[in-house]
């Protein structure tokens, strides 16, 4: 590793590590008593879904403090397997922490990643291979959590670990399956290939008479500290990306100019400094448009902008995305059965920009599109999986681009990037 690899290596393990200390930071500030402990092992235990708020069930320091350990843990992980901290590195662990806020805690994780450590092992190579892999297959966690709550109780351990493992265990193939399938246009692709793993699994569930029930939770009124919370680490991000050397429009333009197609690695593209900057700019977006729906962060909301913020490492930038969500948008408005500020329609808002480099490579037009199409396909896929995938937009991006690259290459040819 070069100096300059190691110094980028440092840089993004640090803020990482310090994103973490932030989130436990203010949990304990939300929660200073003995709450903070008894909301967070009550998210161990509960039984999750699609949209679920863990501000509901442990409060906001017991969610906080849920997210800042799977960060930290996470983080350390990937030191102690002696990778590289690259732009993935920020995108798969920033979902990592905001999908702790909506879904994921320790007891639901660990089985899948002890089975994708165990798909290396039968591959008989080193688990860092699979590693991003595995944390991005967590988003079937909450089909852990189903099994965890509803087997036997005598067999609650063994079921749930074994869930865990077999998801943990298949996921990998079928994610280097579906990639060729959207070629790089979705950039959740695990959620794509979750989609189709969840399906298997809660057909063959419904099969034996078992139903799936809604678990959603929303919270409100949460107060400032959220909003200090995520505001500070915008602007942490953006001093961050200035003393690194991106002090101008100049340049910052240059990550404009990439479509986001994966792979697209702006820390290895264009430096730390214009990524950072990027980062800051991207989540600020993403909070203006709550400001204007009039919307309070919670732990959907902010999952949904740690999820912007972390990919705008990875693909994502103001002129890729704003298309795709514009398109989202408008395509609510036109069905008119589903107000904008519902909660599934702020989400599917925020994370049908994994369909970003539809724009970005195709331009304005076909990434508007691709919104509005992902919109309506969004609103009829978590039954297929019971709402058990968690990145179930990233089921129906993969499904988006499949109805539409077809059409959208033999329409216009594609452009060189």
């Amino acid at each position: 590793m070069g100096e300059k690899a190691k110094r980028t290596d440092t840089i993004i393990f640090s803020v990482l590590m310090a994103t973490a200390g932030a989130l436990l930071l203010t949990a304990v500030i939300a929660q200073p008593d003995r709450m903070l402990l008894e909301g967070f092992l009550r998210i161990q235990g509960d039984e999750t879904g699609l949209i679920t708020d863990s501000i509901v069930t442990g409060g906001q320091g017991g969610a906080l403090l849920n997210a800042g350990i799977i960060l930290m843990f996470s983080t350390l992980l990937v030191r102690r397997l002696k990778m590289p901290f690259t732009g993935m590195s920020v995108a798969c662990l920033f979902m990592m922490a905001g999908f702790a806020l909506m879904g994921k805690n320790l007891v639901n994780t660990l089985p899948i990643l002890a089975g994708g450590w165990i798909y290396s092992l039968y591959r008989r190579e080193p688990f860092s291979k699979y590693l991003y892999v595995s944390f991005f297959g967590t988003c079937l966690s909450p089909m852990v959590s189903f099994v965890m709550n509803n087997a036997r109780y005598g067999l609650r351990g063994l079921t749930m670990v074994l869930c865990g493992v077999a998801i943990g265990f298949f996921l990998p193939p079928v994610s280097a399956y579906t990639v060729r399938i959207h070629q790089g246009y979705n950039l959740y692709n695990v959620g794509f290939a979750a989609g189709f793993i969840g399906l298997g699994m809660a057909s063959i569930l419904k099969g034996f008479g078992v139903e799936f029930a809604d678990t959603s939770s929303w919270s409100q009124d949460n107060g400032i500290l959220l909003d200090v919370l995520i505001w500070g680490l915008l602007a942490a991000f953006l001093v961050l990306g200035a003393v690194l050397g991106c002090r101008s429009w100049r340049q910052y333009r240059s990550i404009l100019r990439h479509s986001g197609r994966a792979v697209a690695d702006f820390t290895a593209l264009d430096g730390l400094g214009p990524t950072f900057v990027n980062m800051a700019l991207t989540g600020v977006l993403g909070l203006l448009y709550l400001r204007w729906m009039g919307v309070d962060l919670n732990g959907p909301m902010l999952c949904c902008i740690f999820s912007l913020v972390g990919f705008a490492a990875f693909g994502k930038h103001p002129r890729n995305v704003i298309p795709v969500a514009l398109g989202a948008v408008a395509s609510s408005r036109l069905m008119g059965n589903i107000p904008i500020d519902t909660p599934t329609v702020l989400v599917a808002t925020y994370l049908c920009t994994g369909l970003a480099p539809i724009a970005g490579q195709f331009g304005v037009f076909w990434g508007f599109l691709a919104g509005f199409m992902h919109m309506t396909i969004v609103q009829h896929t978590a039954f297929l999986h019971g709402g058990m995938n968690l990145y179930n937009n990233g089921f129906a991006a993969g499904l988006t681009c499949v109805l539409m690259l077809p059409i959208i290459q033999a329409l216009r040819p594609e452009p060189e990037e």
